[in-house]
């Protein structure tokens, strides 16, 4: 735990805000002559959309500088064009249009708050996103290793693969560190539906809270991107001897070297009064290293997991966008080791799955 504290002291003590934040905090202290001057150089220099709105606002009102509508025009152009080229190629916008129309098509009642109930009800307006990656492998082949006989059935070495993971960002800022609050659910189902009897092998369950740090102000020489404190559990919803489960805390940072992403995550098991797999641990180990390679439409993914006494991990996942599209992509996993799913965690097994995703 102590490991823990002084890490987060560390993260918090190098953490800031960023310079447009600086410069609304500025501007909201009334100084506008000050905040002017800031905004001015994030928007020329630094192509910040958010400051040439707020940029040409304070034209507009001649807020820290004289009214100047030409300049003001100029500066509302500018953010709004490039607001534009960034959404354009959204495949969502076209769904959005979609929804905003039904909405548009309903008789609206008087009273304001029912009115945003309403839009809320018909658009789906909360901020739920795809969390790891979501995806469905209708052919998952186990080439050796073994399954645990499950309710009396013997696993087949062939099934269904898939995984649903979502995240809320509830609140940020808090602190003024940039920070993100987080809480996410991962789904991930192993299913026999090749058999005499279509079963699920196993499924396991993965709520958890976490807080993420970016790291604001950077230059090209830094490495650290952001670092996240996690806390987690995983479970097979299983109880008495079948059951597998462990509570964890985890700090996870995240580096950047040109298009080489990688990410280090270390965690700490939490104790419970009731241990039915007090060796878990022994073969998920502390840790895992995840490399992430961006090229062109392609998606590369190496995780590596040890606990340095021969119970490793690999897992390599490829995504490519299917059928020319931006939200469906061909997906192919492999696994090799142990800790594939709770219930085998302490059995080696080698895998490979084809598919698709629709989140990456």
């Amino acid at each position: 735990m102590k490991f823990f504290i002084i890490l987060f002291i560390s993260v918090t003590l190098l953490l800031s805000s960023t310079e447009f934040e600086k410069a609304y905090l500025v501007y909201k202290s009334g100084d506008f002559w000050s905040s002017f001057k800031i905004f001015k150089s994030l928007a020329e220099d630094e192509n910040d959309l958010d400051a040439a709105y707020i940029l040409a606002y304070m034209y507009e009102h001649g807020e820290g500088c004289k009214v100047d509508n030409k300049e003001s025009a100029k500066w509302y152009k500018i953010s709004s064009k490039g607001y534009y080229n960034k959404e354009k190629d959204d495949s969502s916008r076209d769904i959005n249009k979609e929804k905003r129309k039904l909405y548009e098509s309903l008789k609206k009642p008087l009273d304001k708050e029912t009115q945003k109930t309403l839009r809320q009800y018909t658009q789906s307006l909360y901020n739920i996103k795809a969390h790891e990656a979501n995806y469905f492998l209708p052919i998952s082949y186990r080439t050796n290793g073994q399954y645990s006989d499950t309710y009396g059935h013997k696993a087949q070495n062939t099934e269904i693969e898939f995984q649903f993971s979502i995240k809320y960002d509830f609140a940020a800022n808090v602190f003024a560190l940039d920070e993100i609050y987080t809480l996410a659910y991962t789904q991930l189902s192993f299913w026999q539906s090749y058999g005499e009897s279509a079963y699920f092998r196993e499924t396991n369950y993965n709520p958890e809270f976490f807080v993420t740090f970016p790291i604001s102000e950077f230059n090209d020489a830094q490495l650290i991107r952001a670092v996240r404190l996690s806390y987690a559990h995983q479970s097979n919803g299983r109880g008495g001897e079948e059951e597998r489960s462990w509570n964890y805390l985890s700090i996870s940072t995240y580096f950047q070297y040109k298009f080489l992403f990688t990410e280090l995550k270390l965690w700490q098991r939490i104790s419970v009064t009731t241990d039915y797999n007090p060796k878990l641990i022994d073969y998920m180990g502390h840790g895992h290293i995840r490399f992430i390679v961006p090229y062109k439409k392609h998606v590369t993914k190496l995780l590596l997991r040890s606990n340095f006494s021969g119970e490793n991990a690999v897992e390599l996942n490829y995504s490519y966008p299917a059928f020319g599209r931006d939200d469906l992509f061909l997906y192919i996993k492999g696994f090799s080791g142990y800790g594939e799913s709770l219930i085998d965690y302490d059995k080696h097994v080698n895998k490979i799955g084809f598919g698709f995703s629709i989140s990456r």
